[in-house]
């Protein structure tokens, strides 16, 4: 009996050793395709356009995605999931990165690898036009209702503001909610938060300056140290000619139109 015990705990230390192994850039390319989750709701970094009568996910996300698959020389497939399933999806194997906007923090860190930043801006505060003079400094974000997308890197900056803290699935969908009343700021990064501040006839971005970058970085599976390298002189290279600055006024002119 001890003896099938050790054995069985032997497998079970080599099941999880090998959950920590991460993927290589062979992996990908023994199977083609490259496997990219995302959250089709950050316009413009990925939302749902229609393209020649058919549905399509685009923005800047999808055209790095699309640049390190071609790097890579696979085929890219996009999996539309809720932001805050795509580091457990990450994580059981069902995707080989994640390209949505994502910023490292502490938690994810232990959670999965990252590559370097691709794109840094700031974040911003919708509020409703009617009652924009009311909110001019992070003091007036004190126990209010705030509302942040589910799993978002906001979502812990909002309840260092107040207690009462609203997180849905969808960036739409809150500031929907803002729109209608059922909270009382949203916090979102700068560019998404324009966007809606034009989508929504009473909401607009506020004057408070929150203290804190927006930061997006590559996911990769835990142990993928080759693949983060090979993403990381992708990403070098993309910056220094010029071409996510490119990529990224492509993605805003797709968004308003």
């Amino acid at each position: 009996m001890k003896k099938l015990l050790m054995v069985l705990l032997l497998m079970l230390v080599g099941v999880v050793g090998c959950g920590q192994e991460g993927i290589t850039v062979e992996d990908i390319q023994d199977e083609g395709t490259l496997l990219v989750g995302l959250s089709g709701d950050y316009p413009p970094f990925e939302f749902f356009k229609m393209v020649d009568g058919k549905e399509m996910l685009v923005g800047f996300d999808v055209m790095l995605a699309e640049k390190i698959a071609e790097e890579l020389g696979v085929d890219v497939e996009l999996k539309n999931m809720d932001f805050g399933g795509l580091v457990g999806a990450l994580q059981s194997g069902q995707l080989d990165m994640v390209i949505s906007g994502m910023s490292p923090n502490e938690e994810r860190l232990k959670q999965v690898d990252f590559s370097d930043f691709y794109h840094t801006g700031e974040n911003a505060v919708l509020v409703r036009e009617s009652e924009a003079t009311n909110y001019q400094t992070e003091a007036d974000l004190k126990d209010i209702k705030i509302g942040t997308q589910l799993g978002s890197i906001q979502t812990p900056i909002a309840a260092s503001f107040t207690s009462e803290v609203k997180e849905l699935a969808t960036t739409q969908s809150i500031a929907l909610e803002l729109s209608n009343g059922n909270v009382d700021a949203v916090i979102l990064g700068k560019d998404i938060a324009n966007r809606y501040a034009e989508e929504f006839d009473n909401v607009v971005v506020s004057g408070i300056v929150v203290k804190s970058e927006e930061s997006m970085a590559v996911a990769l599976p835990k142990g993928s140290e080759e693949l983060v390298a090979k993403v990381n002189t992708l990403i070098a290279s993309l910056k220094s000619d010029g071409t996510l600055d490119r990529m990224l006024e492509e993605a805003m002119k797709l968004a308003n139109e």
